[in-house]
Order: C-alpha cells, then sequence, then structure tokens
C-alpha cells in the first residue's frame, strides 16, 4: 500500500510541475510560431522525462545512503541502479532519442510483458493489479517522452 501512495504521489507531482512548465512555455511563446511552440513543448517533454528518471536515481540514493548510514553494508546494492539511471539521466540530456530507445527497451517492454504474464498467470492478486497496470506505464511515458523530443517536436513532412 505504501508503494501506491508513493506512486500516486510522485505521479501528481509530475503531473503538476508539467502543468506549471507548460503554461510558463504558452507565456513565453505565444507570439512565435507553431515551430517554435513545437520545439518548445520538445523541451518540456525533455525536462519531464528528466524529472522521471531523476525520481529514480533519488529512489536508490534515498536507500543507499539510509542503510549505509544506519551501518548495513547492504545499501551497496541501491548503488548500482542508480548508477544505471545516472548514465540514461546523461544520455537524455544529451541524447533524449536515443534515452527514449533504450528506456523502451529496456524498461518498458520487459515490465509489460512481467505485468501481462503476472495478470494472465493470476499471480498478480487483485489488491496488487492496478499496481500491475501502472509499474510499466512509467517507462512507457518517459520512453515517449525522450523520443518526442529527440524528434524536437516536429510534424512529419507529407509528401507531395
Amino acid at each position: 500500500m505504501g508503494f501506491g501512495i508513493l506512486f500516486t504521489a510522485a505521479a501528481l507531482v509530475m503531473l503538476l510541475s508539467w502543468f506549471v512548465l507548460a503554461h510558463k512555455s504558452r507565456v513565453q511563446y505565444a507570439s512565435s510560431g507553431t515551430a517554435a511552440k513545437r520545439a518548445a513543448h520538445a523541451r518540456l517533454a525533455q525536462i519531464a522525462a528528466l524529472m522521471l528518471v531523476g525520481l529514480g536515481v533519488a529512489f536508490f540514493l534515498i536507500f543507499a545512503v539510509g542503510e549505509l548510514a544506519g551501518g548495513e553494508t547492504s545499501g551497496v546494492q541501491h548503488l548500482p541502479p542508480a548508477g544505471i539511471l545516472g548514465a540514461l539521466l546523461w544520455l537524455g540530456w544529451k541524447r533524449p532519442r536515443a534515452a527514449g530507445i533504450v528506456v523502451l527497451l529496456l524498461f518498458a517492454v520487459p515490465l509489460t510483458i512481467a505485468s501481462i504474464v503476472g495478470i494472465t498467470t493470476g499471480d498478480a492478486r487483485t489488491g496488487e493489479l492496478w499496481i500491475a497496470l501502472l509499474i510499466p506505464l512509467v517507462p512507457i511515458v518517459t520512453a515517449g517522452l525522450f523520443v518526442w523530443a529527440g524528434t524536437g517536436g516536429r510534424a512529419k513532412r507529407r509528401m507531395p
């Protein structure tokens, strides 16, 4: 139950941040053309995706520091996932489209398959069913935001 509350709180913070940044972008680029608006929204998508990955890094580092400060050496096990997500954070900053593809292939697809298998085999209990459906949602949204940011918000050109 605590995980669901934490996940919901993080999702609400992300949604609020998205609306604040989108409003700022709307005010700043109100007189600009559509290309500038698309570029601004792509930048917001990149920032939102970076915030989602940053929450993951912070999550693992909080556990690592907490356990290591308490004298338990098991806190070291939280450092590799934090390092991997930190590398993904750097990749998302430099090359957002590549980061979106990495998130999609390494996180979103396996989590989606695991959730579908858990639901169809009955491993997911009824109370945990909504969590099983929400877990793959974060990497899918993150991958989509990174890919959108990597394209610069450009629309596809029509062939004549």
